[in-house]
């Protein structure tokens, strides 16, 4: 199995690429377009052949400078854009066309070698290089088989490593049920929290931004849409970042222990949601799935397995006596069979590990009544 990570390092990209390598990739998309077709149900579906992508390839090659290969990436580029607003449009999803906008690179592994630390990519055949030195920068990980391909930006450069690994055999699971402001997980004997104040503050201070903005559309629609721009940008970027350092940490500790996790399976779990303005509000800083599609990567890096547990009922089932559990007080639930009042985090957190391990169901269950009569 393949387990992948992704850096980020500085450097100043070549300016002249950049502009060229957008301006082809937008008239690829274009081009690819005019192949999408619409069935009497009113589908769409993309007709691109290899013929007419060699087509498209040597129309595009005419007074290029620079590698083939970036030829061949914008392409690539273009008919995934392609296909994923085929999909997007089949649902009902896509309210326009595709539009290219971001400026970026998709650098092919045949475009760069990597030789004693030294990355070197090449701009112009035989004539133009970017050489990147990556052992100036202390955390890229070292235990990586090989790199993947390279996006490259005007101020950095974001390397793929990849590490073929083998699952090893956990000595134990950790189970995180993941809330709007903290996470309530069972990791060995004991309930541990991780505190999202921060993350969910970082939502609250940029939907007030935004609603000073679209205040603004109504006057000055360009400034607005600039505005909304830059500062949703600035809070993907900092939700991320969190995210990111939260994961790093619980993932080293779990290696630590040689512990694997356990979550719910929340795919999906966003579309097609209409419950009302104040819970999609609530959702939409609702970062679990990054949470797990983050820890699940790293977990991998170091050889352990993540399981997948239908959320369903997991804070309304009793750990002890299975019956249906009510709201009680406050985040407490109650037992209607047994009269187990608890936490609600706490619960769901004992049931994904009961539901999750099924090789150890009555150690995990004696560890559910130690926890539960303790608090």
């Amino acid at each position: 199995m393949d387990a992948v990570k992704a850096y980020a390092v500085p450097i100043v990209a070549p300016r002249d690429l950049l502009e060229e390598y957008t301006k082809i990739r937008k008239l690829a998309v274009n081009e690819i377009l005019k192949y999408v077709t619409y069935s009497k149900t009113g589908k769409a579906h993309l007709r691109f052949t290899k013929e007419d992508r060699r087509a498209l390839r040597n129309e595009l090659l005419k007074g290029w400078k620079f590698a083939k290969h970036y030829v061949d990436s914008a392409i690539h580029s273009a008919i995934s854009i392609v296909k994923g607003w085929v999909t997007l449009y089949n649902k009902g999803k896509a309210k326009s066309k595709p539009v290219v906008t971001r400026r970026a690179v998709y650098v092919k592994t045949t475009l760069f070698s990597v030789k004693d630390g030294m990355l070197r990519i090449t701009i112009e055949p035989r004539k133009r290089y970017l050489e990147v030195d990556l052992s100036g920068f202390d955390y890229l990980p070292k235990d990586y088989d090989t790199i993947g391909g390279l996006i490259l930006l005007e101020d950095r450069l974001i390397i793929t490593f990849k590490k073929n690994v083998d699952l090893r055999e956990p000595r134990d699971f950790a189970s995180f049920d993941v809330n709007l402001t903290n996470i309530t997980a069972l990791i060995g004997e004991e309930i541990v929290r991780f505190d999202l104040r921060e993350l969910y503050h970082i939502h609250r201070v940029y939907e007030e931004k935004r609603k000073r903005i679209q205040k603004l559309s109504k006057t000055k629609p360009k400034t607005a849409k600039k505005l909304l721009h830059k500062y949703s940008r600035r809070e993907r970027n900092r939700a991320r970042d969190f995210i990111h350092k939260l994961t790093t940490a619980i993932a080293r500790m779990l290696s630590t222990r040689g512990y694997g996790a356990i979550l719910e399976d929340l795919k999906g779990i966003k579309n097609n949601l209409n419950k009302g303005k104040d819970l999609n509000r609530k959702l939409s800083k609702w970062n679990a799935r990054t949470f797990q599609f983050m820890l699940e990567y790293k977990l991998r890096w170091y050889g352990l397995p993540v399981i997948y547990v239908n959320p369903a009922h997991t804070s309304t089932t009793c750990p002890l006596c299975a019956g249906h559990m009510v709201a009680y007080e406050g985040r407490l639930v109650k037992c209607k069979k047994c009269g187990l009042v608890a936490d609600r985090d706490v619960v769901a957190a004992i049931n994904l590990q009961m539901w999750g391990v099924r090789g150890a169901p009555e150690r995990v269950r004696a560890l559910a009544e130690k926890l539960l009569s303790a608090g």
